[in-house]
């Protein structure tokens, strides 16, 4: 029987559809917009402000996304600001001011940021969306789950060299007066002392094993963050002459990276099924940590992803992501900020490599 857990699976086509954001989704972002009047009409310079305020929030929000996203969004910027309201579903207004000196109004507000609108304009604008419903690519993606078992630190070897150099001088006086002469001597040290050394580091010892709870977890993750870009899951058993999953991870190295023979079977296995796209990814969830700025948990999760068109019969890489840091929060769970991180892993990688693809057309 084919194991599911460790290694994950899926393969979906593309589908022009809606999500609706819930409230975990929405970002919420603080701005602060300001408007210079000629003519004082309270309303319309109030409203001018809070427009200018929406756009300063939708600018810090944008500036927080994969580079590939940012691109495509800021290529269509012009159509985004025509609907704002689509992608800033809410305002607070926070604090509000009219300088009469220099006939400007500002507005403090908090906008809620709704992240799913960008991905849903986005895929509307696409290549594949602009044909309509019904248009379908091929896409697998394959995701190695790892937990951070133990972590062994080394301290500083520090080595330190110290030379003394001790050296003596002799004084010598001559006194003399009617009655006589006297000679006499006296002896002056002098000490100098040289210091130095060097640090000595080590590269902390890091053991990482499979986690069954937390792969079926990214699972999950996985396919919500498709669903919710317009995507639809379908199954991997599609694939011919693929390996068990317990062989795979007697495969797997001390790192628990795949070997290279292992990822050409699961190319050639799915340009043998016709399929378009073929990723993998790796999710490494660190361990617990005291974040000292904010007071709270956070867990680090390191997330890597590649993949390749298979179209041509052959693997090529048309989108990737390097090894990228992300952290979940929480306030006192360190459960809760571990989901919080390999969701936030999951949802950098996916945004980056589909705009990558929307940027070059295909997708």
């Amino acid at each position: 029987m084919r194991v599911n857990l460790i290694l994950i699976l899926c393969a979906f086509c593309f589908a022009v559809l809606a999500p609706l954001a819930s409230s975990q989704d929405l970002v919420q972002v603080s701005a602060v917009g300001a408007h210079k009047y000629s003519s004082w009409k309270k309303n319309e310079v109030r409203e001018a402000a809070i427009l200018e305020a929406k756009k300063v929030a939708l600018s810090k929000y944008v500036a927080s996304l994969p580079a590939a996203k940012q691109s495509m969004i800021q290529s269509n910027l012009s159509d985004i600001q025509n609907n704002l309201d689509r992608f800033v579903t809410e305002t607070v207004i926070q604090d509000e001011k009219r300088d009469k000196d220099t006939n400007t109004y500002k507005v403090a507000i908090v906008a809620k940021i709704n992240g799913v609108a960008f991905d849903v304009f986005l895929a509307e604008n696409s290549a594949a969306g602009s044909v309509g419903s019904g248009f379908g690519s091929d896409f697998g993606a394959m995701f190695v789950a790892r937990v951070e078992t133990t972590r062994k630190a080394f301290l500083d070897k520090t080595k330190t060299i110290s030379e003394t150099d001790n050296s003596a001088m002799l004084d010598e006086t001559a006194i003399s007066s009617e009655e006589g002469s006297v000679d006499t001597s006296r002896e002056r040290s002098l000490s100098v002392t040289t210091s130095g050394g060097s640090t000595e580091r080590k590269r902390d010892q890091v053991s990482y094993e499979p986690s069954i709870e937390i792969s079926e977890e990214v699972a999950f993750s996985v396919e919500e963050y498709l669903v919710n870009a317009g995507f639809e899951p379908m199954s991997v058993d599609q694939l011919d002459g693929v390996p068990y999953m317990d062989e795979i991870m007697d495969e797997m190295r001390e790192n628990a990276t795949l070997p290279t023979r292992t990822q050409r079977v699961f190319q050639d296995a799915a340009i043998d099924a016709g399929w378009t796209f073929l990723g993998l990814g790796t999710i490494d969830i660190g361990v617990p940590e005291t974040d000292p700025a904010r007071g709270t948990v956070r867990v680090p999760a390191t997330v890597a992803f590649r993949v390749w068109s298979l179209d041509s019969g052959r693997a090529r890489t048309v989108a990737s992501v390097r090894p990228k840091v992300v952290y979940g929060q929480d306030r006192g769970s360190a459960s809760v900020a571990e989901t919080n991180a390999y969701n936030a892993a999951v949802g950098f990688a996916m945004d980056t490599v589909v705009a990558q693809l929307q940027q070059k057309g295909l997708f």
